[in-house]
């Protein structure tokens, strides 16, 4: 199953990263980060605008 987070804040601290990004999720796995990921095939969209997206990180809280 593929999953896009698009218009996330994508924070990774170790690259000092933070800017808005789409992130595409294969079975489970990041597979693809960058400005605009767009897609021919029909997958779930989450619209992460204004939102803080961490990836790699579980639980964060």
């Amino acid at each position: 199953m593929k999953l896009l987070i698009k218009n996330g804040i994508v924070v990774e601290p170790s690259k000092k990263l933070q800017q808005q990004l789409d992130v595409l999720i294969d079975n489970g796995k990041i597979v693809k980060i960058a400005k605009k990921i767009d897609l021919k095939e029909k997958i779930e969209i989450i619209n992460a605008k204004n939102c803080i997206v961490c990836p790699g990180l579980i639980d964060i809280h």
